[in-house]
């Protein structure tokens, strides 16, 4: 299933997962969300300033790796980001 992730006015990008993913990915967002704020699990994603975290700082292809390595880690089907879509987009985020 085609994801289109808008981050903004012009940031938009694609992933490709499978169907069940796509079907419950209102829900995944949410848990996504959840990790990316806390600062004790997600250690890399963040926009740092005088050596501190102020917040944040994430695209498509965090999710990606979050799906992949954090919420299916041993799934078979993996979740990809991808440049230009061939196939119709199913569903939207927006961050």
């Amino acid at each position: 299933m085609i994801i289109k992730i808008v981050f903004g006015d012009d940031f938009i990008e694609y992933i490709s997962c499978s169907t069940k993913i796509g079907r419950k990915i209102n829900c995944i967002q949410e848990d996504f969300l959840k990790w990316i704020y806390d600062e004790e699990k997600n250690t890399e994603y963040w926009a740092v300033e005088n050596g501190k975290r102020i917040h944040p700082k994430y695209d498509a292809n965090a999710f990606v790796e979050w799906l992949n390595n954090i919420r299916f880690k041993r799934g078979i089907a993996k979740a990809k980001l991808i440049v230009s879509p061939q196939l119709k987009v199913k569903k939207i985020l927006y961050y």
